[in-house]
């Protein structure tokens, strides 16, 4: 009877343990599932704040590049009478023109892009950031000396982004149809832009879903000069976020 009775007090503090220990492991799976999102809201006001941080970025940037043009202006008018040799000419003239100082006017090509006029809405037959990305890329990589996307001038460290439906150069917005503009080597540009084996995605996608993607040579382009970040230019309602 002893015997039994021991045998009775074991099992049941056995069965105690494991069940003590099975409640603690689904606790923890719990714990550790996500969260569902029960504010709808959430995602918009994340969205809405990263955007704040990014447009405060972009000011910061707009004050320091002023800042850069005045100090260019002051050291321009200090060195003045200083006679600079060819060599030096073409080296500030570069640079110059890398960081969009200045406007340049030259012969070049101009690619226009747009979304499909005849088939349905699809990744295939729209245009996306990335598509302008590998454009404004391969062009700086074979000659360009200056660039433009709808009258925005692209520089180093310009950012090409997407938000929802509407791109983001310069922290502008803009949509199709976007007019390419690069002053550089005519047939270099020109032969790259048109090889179907270098943009083979958008070639493709011109061809099978009629993506608007052509290139023409211009003897005539103007790049405008770089003025950064507009503040008038952002949409503070947050309505097409």
């Amino acid at each position: 009877m002893k015997s039994n009775l021991s045998k009775s007090i074991a099992t049941k503090s056995l069965i105690l343990i494991l069940s003590i220990g099975f409640g603690v492991i689904i606790s923890a799976q719990i714990r550790s599932l996500p969260q569902r999102i029960s504010n709808p809201i959430a995602p918009y006001v994340s969205l809405k704040e990263t955007k704040s941080d990014l447009t405060g970025d972009q000011n910061e940037l707009k004050r320091e590049i002023e800042s850069l043009h005045q100090k260019i202006a002051e050291f321009q008018a200090v060195n003045e009478g200083k006679i600079l040799s060819k060599e030096e000419i073409e080296n500030l003239n570069l640079k110059k023109a890398a960081a969009g100082v200045t406007k340049l006017n030259g012969s070049g090509i101009i690619i226009t892009l747009d979304d499909s006029k005849v088939a349905a809405v699809t990744e295939e037959s729209i245009v996306h950031a990335a598509d302008l990305r590998d454009i404004v890329y391969l062009l700086w990589a074979n000659g360009a000396e200056a660039i433009s996307v709808n009258d925005q001038r692209v520089v180093a460290n310009t950012a090409i982004d997407c938000i929802v439906n509407t791109i983001l150069i310069n922290d502008i917005r803009l949509s199709t149809p976007f007019r390419v503009e690069a002053i550089g080597p005519q047939s270099v540009l020109y032969g790259k832009i048109s090889n179907k084996n270098i943009l083979s995605d958008l070639h493709q996608r011109h061809d099978n879903s009629k993506l608007v993607f052509d290139v023409s040579l211009n003897s005539d382009i103007t790049v405008p000069v770089y003025n950064g970040p507009s503040e008038s230019a952002i949409n503070t309602s947050g309505s097409n976020l």
